[in-house]
């Protein structure tokens, strides 16, 4: 009998073949998915690298974000599939900002492209990989290098109004006197690197005793630089007595090291043995550097005892404070001097070259003598330009506060002029038809019609990567306030990704040779494959088909400037240290101001700083003139408050900081 639950058997070659056919759909899928995985990696680990294109008009809103300020001139397709297209979006306000996100914090190089419609005076773009850090610049569009035929040497354009030199080699040599000389993104002080070979060799030493914070700018020729410093407390106020050793590059902090407190912080009049620190900075580039060796002290209780540079030309930026038992001479190229005294036994007359004095006849009253009074403004300046004149102050008692208009130095041979070409940055010039000679980093831009095409790329070693994302800011200076405007029609950033085999920063970069032909990262990938294995069996049949739903267009609204992007603020140098009111207004841009200035006050006896701002905003600006305090109490201890009639304007003057007069205890004896 058969049994009833016996199942016939299929014939072994038909398990076979299903078996078979099982294994190969098996084997087909995860070969779909090693491909997919493999093109995703590929893309986004790049093992060879990868040269990726953002646009800010990107509908990957992860990746990049669209241009906040910016006005939309049409309706937008939120339907794209790419690319979000917006074929216009105008700018009226002076800045503009927008980021992206990196696939790698190592970059090869950052390639900028813009085509825009407009004639603004300048435009220009800043990058920076720190949220709070600080922008780097490259210029778009200068209304003016537009206008001009320039020749070329090296990455310089060189401009003059009339054929006085051959070439800029011949005018770097010999700079003209008495005229109008434009830069721009050009430091003058690079002026050296073309006028002297960089086989300067030498080293600056000085013995003399100075007190508190003072300044110097050093001419580096041969690396490295190394600084030697000995400082001691004179303990004559409570508290620690600490000096800072700071050095900058285009007021930019290199290095920072800190002599601390001896261990006493009484006011005791006792010295102990002086402390000493050096700071080294191997591999640096040749040109113009700043020391500042700030006391932290209260009342400028440390006593500079020696400075030793390795470098040649060093000079002081005033005030400058001799406290020498000892006579002292010093070399300055200003064309006035001030000087000062706090105490009795400083009372005493200066000799001057030329047969001049200066006598110190009262104590706390400024002195003044003009050095150029017997000379024409024309000899003076030529004087200067040729590092001729340099006037002789013989000092026989010290305790004096010394400050003028150009810089001093205690070896007339370390001299050197910080500002050879006395030219002026050519963003300042109202009346360009006055301008005699142009010196730029500028490249001029394409024409597509009536549209501008611009590129510039930045070098990695300029942008610190903090995170995952770069900064831009698309800035045109005075646009808003002109009633211009500009229309962008694409804005595209190329980012060289390095591959696993080649190393960032080494300033390689292929130029994407146009916009439109640049290879591009579709937006998206993650969604389209995503997508891609939807439509595989047996996922979603017909998956491949479905619709999306059109979006509704939008346009971008303008928002409000914020009281930090609507105020003017002008800092100026009022009887302070030279390039006191660009120190200062560098540091108020850090703090998120944007319409920030600098100058010299016609008046240039003022003491401590002063702050002026309108009366009817006192409320509004309290925190603002607040945060301005405190940034510029890094020098100033004394910030006078001033109200007047200017609405959303803020004016800082930077005076002397008077030197404190130690008050003595009863069982103490004050040297000095």
């Amino acid at each position: 009998m058969q049994d009833k639950f016996d199942i016939p058997k299929l014939p072994l070659d038909t398990r076979k073949m299903k078996l078979n056919k099982n294994i190969l759909t098996l084997i087909g899928i995860v070969f779909v998915i090693l491909l997919v995985l493999g093109f995703f990696g590929f893309q986004y680990i790049a093992p060879f690298g990868a040269q990726v294109v953002y646009q800010f008009t990107s509908s990957d809103k992860d990746k990049i974000s669209i241009l906040k300020r910016a006005e939309s001139s049409e309706n937008i397709d939120n339907n794209a599939t790419n690319t979000l297209t917006i074929p216009t979006q105008t700018i009226r306000k002076n800045i503009v900002t927008f980021n992206l996100k990196l696939l790698s914090k190592k970059i090869d190089g950052v390639w900028v492209n813009l085509k825009f419609k407009g004639d603004p005076k300048e435009l220009k773009i800043g990058v920076k990989g720190e949220l709070k850090g600080k922008y780097t610049y490259q210029p778009l569009y200068q209304r003016f290098l537009e206008s001009i035929k320039q020749e070329k040497f090296s990455d310089l354009l060189f401009w003059q109004k009339e054929k006085k030199y051959k070439n800029f080699l011949e005018f770097a040599k010999i700079p003209p006197l008495g005229k109008i000389i434009a830069v721009y993104d050009f430091d003058p002080t690079e002026i050296f690197s073309y006028t002297s070979p960089n086989t300067t060799q030498g080293e600056f030493t000085l013995n003399t005793i100075l007190r508190g914070t003072h300044e110097m700018l050093v001419r580096v020729d041969n690396s490295p630089l190394t600084i030697d410093v000995k400082k001691q407390d004179q303990n004559l106020y409570k508290g620690p007595d600490a000096l800072s050793i700071e050095v900058y590059k285009e007021n930019k902090l290199i290095i920072k090291k800190e002599i601390p407190d001896d261990g006493i912080a009484d006011a005791n009049n006792l010295r102990l043995q002086p402390q000493e620190a050096k700071v080294e900075l191997d591999n640096i580039e040749n040109g113009i550097y700043r020391i500042s060796l700030l006391d932290k002290s209260k009342g400028g209780d440390v006593r500079i005892n020696s400075i030793k540079i390795n470098q040649k030309g060093v000079v002081f930026s005033p005030p400058i404070f001799i406290i020498d038992d000892r006579p002292t001479t010093i070399f300055t190229d200003s064309s006035q001097v001030n000087a000062r005294t706090d105490h009795a036994q400083g009372l005493q007359t200066l000799k001057i070259s030329g047969g001049k004095s200066l006598e110190i006849a009262k104590v706390g009253t400024n002195y003044r003598i003009n050095l150029n009074e017997n000379i024409s403004q024309k000899q003076a300046t030529k004087a200067a330009s040729l590092n001729q004149k340099l006037t002789q102050i013989d000092i026989p008692k010290n305790d004096l506060s010394i400050k003028g208009d150009g810089v001093f130095t205690f070896d007339k041979n370390s001299y050197f002029n910080p500002n050879p070409l006395n030219s002026t940055d050519i963003s300042g010039i109202t009346d360009t038809g006055s301008i005699d000679y142009v010196i730029a980093r500028y490249q001029k831009v394409k024409k597509d019609g009536d549209w501008n095409i611009a590129q510039v790329y930045f070098d990695p070693k300029d942008i610190n990567i903090d995170g995952d994302k770069l900064y831009f800011s698309l800035e045109s200076p005075g646009l808003s306030q002109a009633g211009g405007e500009i229309a962008i029609s694409s804005l595209e950033v190329t980012v060289n990704k390095p591959g696993w085999f080649n190393s960032a920063n080494n300033n390689s970069i292929n130029n994407p040779t146009s916009i439109t032909t640049a290879t591009k990262k579709s937006a998206g990938l993650l969604d389209r494959i995503v997508n891609f294995f939807k439509s595989l069996w047996p996922f979603g049949k017909g998956e491949q088909n479905k619709q999306t739903p059109a979006s509704k267009t939008s346009s971008l609204p303008t928002p409000t400037p914020t009281l930090k992007e609507r105020l003017q603020i002008t800092v100026q140098n009022g009887g302070g240290a030279l390039g006191i009111a660009t120190k200062y207004a560098d540091l108020i841009k850090q703090e998120g101001f944007k319409n920030v200035t600098s100058g010299n006050s016609s008046n240039l006896d003022y003491k401590n700083a002063t702050i002026s701002f309108n009366k009817d905003q006192g409320k509004e600006l309290d925190s603002i003139i607040s945060k301005i305090e405190a940034t510029i109490n890094q020098d100033y201890k004394i910030v006078k408050r001033i109200t007047t009639a200017n609405k959303d304007n803020i004016n800082i003057i930077l005076g002397e900081i008077p030197t404190p007069t130690p008050t003595a205890s009863p069982s103490a004896t004050i040297k000095h």
